[in-house]
């Protein structure tokens, strides 16, 4: 069955396909699909998977959700569920207003906050996917990653037809823990990166790291536990901070799209340290997310 529910308002501040761009911008994302105007994602609740469909209607945002059954409504915490991911792909949490007057006192900042006015960093909705995401995307262009991840998707993805078309969950943990060395290598992933994933899988799985459970911790611990794992350090760890957990006074200054966004708008081109980023950072205390991903928009890149 399918239900209309309404996302954001008229009120809202926000540039649907300025905001989605980023899942079309390298390639296919066939767990994220933004394709003709609508953002369609598979997701996991409690009573099983369903889609979301996202779309602009009149001056608001509004979602589809469809579910397997043919008839009733959805109980209420698949409602919710879906909700909640509609919000965190949207990016509804972030301050953006608060941002923006914040802005304006930066020149560099103002002249972004303008030119992508409405531009909302959207969150992962699992915590899983974001990281083999990441780690996909180690030290490789992100047009690469995104055809090596989609392989991923297609070859280990739970498929679900919606209206005669084809959509996939993305793989779960416990369907990667179960591959052996040398399954992921034909889809081009490295046997390192293999090995990095199906480590993760498995401790994920086994129950010996609980990602969700990371929404609870300080940015320090969390970079703690995460990179305390095979194949994740601090570059992977602080995109986890921003891009899933949403922290707001997070800075991936490992990133090279985010140094040289930041050596180009701040220091005239001139290289410069990780450190000397973080250090640099620090000024625009929990606004640090939002400057990043509007340096970033400004600078042509989206992040991982």
């Amino acid at each position: 069955m399918t239900v209309v529910l309404t996302v954001a308002d008229k009120d809202t501040i926000i540039d649907f396909e300025a905001t989605l761009d980023r899942y079309r911008r390298y390639g296919s994302d066939l767990a994220n699909r933004f394709e003709d105007g609508i953002f369609s994602k598979v997701i996991r609740t409690s009573k099983g998977s369903c889609l979301i469909a996202l779309y602009q209607s009149g001056d608001g945002i509004d979602m589809r959700l469809k579910s397997k059954d043919a008839a009733g409504d959805p109980d209420p915490s698949v409602i919710d569920a879906a909700m909640g991911a509609a919000k965190k792909i949207l990016g509804l949490a972030a301050p953006l207003q608060a941002f923006y007057t914040f802005a304006s006192e930066d020149p560099v900042l103002a002249a972004a906050a303008g030119a992508h006015h409405g531009l909302r960093p959207n969150l992962q909705v699992d915590p899983f996917e974001m990281l083999v995401s990441s780690i996909t995307a180690q030290q490789i262009n992100l047009g690469f990653a995104y055809t090596v991840r989609g392989r991923l998707v297609a070859g280990y993805g739970e498929p679900l037809e919606f209206d005669g078309e084809k959509q996939y969950a993305f793989p779960t943990p416990g369907k990667l823990a179960e591959l052996n060395a040398g399954d992921l290598v034909p889809m081009q992933f490295s046997r390192q990166k293999e090995r990095y994933i199906l480590n993760l899988a498995r401790v994920v799985r086994s129950g010996e790291i609980d990602l969700y459970g990371l929404n609870e911790l300080d940015d320090a611990s969390v970079r703690e536990q995460l990179t305390g794992l095979v194949g994740i350090g601090r570059w992977t760890a602080d995109w986890f901070l921003a891009r899933y957990l949403g922290r707001g006074h997070v800075v991936a200054a490992g990133d090279l799209a985010v140094k040289r966004s930041i050596e180009r708008h701040y220091f005239d081109g001139e290289r410069v340290s990780e450190e000397q980023i973080r250090d640099f950072a620090a000024r625009w205390g929990d606004f640090t997310n939002l400057a990043v991903q509007y340096l970033l928009a400004d600078y042509g890149s989206g992040g991982t």
